[in-house]
C-alpha cells in the first residue's frame, strides 16, 4: 500500500500538477484517438497555434498571456502588454473567442490587483472590441472547448456579462455562416444538381438551412429544377424530417411559407406534369409540417 500511494503522488507530480506548463492539448489528437480520422484542418490550426508562440519575441502581447501563465511574464514586460492587449481588444484584432479568454484572465488579474485599471473601463472596452470584431470573426461551434483550455472556474458577474455578449454576437456570426451557406448550396438549383445533393446530404441534414434561405428564391428554383429533381429533393426532405426531427425544427417557419407559394402557384391551373410534381412536393411538406403540430 505504502508502495501504491508513492506511485499515485509521483503520478499527480509528474502528469498532472505541472499540466499545464509542460504538455500541449491537440485537438487533432483527440479527434483522431476517438473517431480514428485525421483531421488535417484541425492538425493544421494546432500547428499554426505552435508556431506562433516558437518566436516569443515578435509574440502579440495577447498570445502570451493566452498561451502562458502570467507569472512568466516579467514585472518590467506585464504593464506595457496588458496595455498592448486593450488596444489590440479596442481596435478588433483580437477574435471574438479570445477577446472572453482574455476578459477572464483580465477579471482574475484585476481581483489579485495586478492590473490597475478599472474594471467598468476595461469591460466597456471589451464590449466595443468584441462588435468590431465580430464583423470579421469566424463562428466559433466549440466554446465549451475553447474556455476549458484557460481552466475557467465558477464566473464572476462581470464575466457572465461578458459570455453573454459572446453568445449573442457568435449567434449571429453562426446565422451569417449559414445564410452564406444555403445561398452558395441552392444556387446549384438547377444547374449543378450534383452539386447540390453532394454538398446537401454532407452538409445540410442535421441543419435548418431552409431558415436562412429565401422562400421565393427556393420555389424560384425547385420549379426550374427538373421533374425528376423535384421528386429526388422531395424524398430526401422526407427522410431527413425523419433522422433529424427536431435538429430541423428551426426551419419549419420557412417550410410552411414554402408550401403556400407552391399551393397559391398551382392553384387553378391545368395540370402537367410539372404541377402534379409540384402539388406532390406540396403534400409532403404538409406531412413532414405535421410532425410539428
Amino acid at each position: 500500500m505504502d508502495n501504491r500511494q508513492f506511485y499515485i503522488k509521483e503520478f499527480d507530480n509528474t502528469y498532472y500538477y505541472n499540466f499545464k506548463s509542460e504538455y500541449r492539448f491537440f485537438k487533432f489528437i483527440e479527434i483522431y484517438v476517438r473517431t480514428r480520422i485525421f483531421d488535417m484542418k484541425t492538425f493544421k490550426k494546432d500547428m499554426e497555434m505552435i508556431i506562433s508562440t516558437v518566436d516569443r519575441s515578435n509574440l502579440p502581447g495577447y498570445k502570451r498571456l493566452l498561451t502562458e501563465e502570467y507569472w512568466k511574464i516579467s514585472d518590467d514586460d506585464f504593464n506595457p502588454i496588458i496595455d498592448e492587449i486593450l488596444e489590440d481588444v479596442r481596435t478588433g484584432k483580437t477574435s471574438l473567442i479570445e477577446n472572453v479568454k482574455l476578459f477572464i484572465y483580465f477579471d482574475y488579474l484585476i481581483d489579485k490587483g495586478l492590473i490597475k485599471h478599472d474594471m467598468r473601463t476595461v469591460k466597456n472596452i471589451f464590449i466595443n472590441g468584441m462588435n468590431i470584431s465580430s464583423l470579421v470573426s469566424s463562428y466559433c461551434d466549440n466554446v465549451e472547448e475553447e474556455l476549458d483550455t484557460i481552466g475557467m472556474g465558477e464566473p464572476s458577474a462581470d464575466v457572465e456579462d461578458i459570455l453573454r455578449h459572446f453568445y449573442n454576437l457568435n449567434s449571429k456570426l453562426e446565422d451569417r455562416m449559414y445564410i452564406e451557406m444555403a445561398d452558395d448550396i441552392f444556387k446549384c438549383i438547377p444547374m449543378k444538381m450534383e452539386v447540390f445533393y453532394e454538398r446537401f446530404d454532407r452538409e445540410c441534414m442535421n441543419i435548418p438551412i431552409f431558415k436562412y434561405y429565401d422562400v421565393y428564391q427556393t420555389f424560384q428554383r425547385l420549379s426550374c429544377a427538373s421533374n425528376e429533381d423535384i421528386v429526388t429533393i422531395k424524398e430526401k426532405l422526407l427522410n431527413r424530417a425523419e433522422l433529424f426531427t427536431k435538429e430541423i425544427e428551426p426551419e419549419m417557419k420557412n417550410i410552411g411559407q414554402l408550401k403556400q407559394i407552391i399551393d397559391d402557384y398551382t392553384k387553378d391551373k391545368e395540370n402537367s406534369i410539372k404541377l402534379v410534381m409540384l402539388k406532390d412536393f406540396s403534400n409532403d411538406l404538409g406531412k413532414i409540417l405535421e410532425k410539428y403540430e
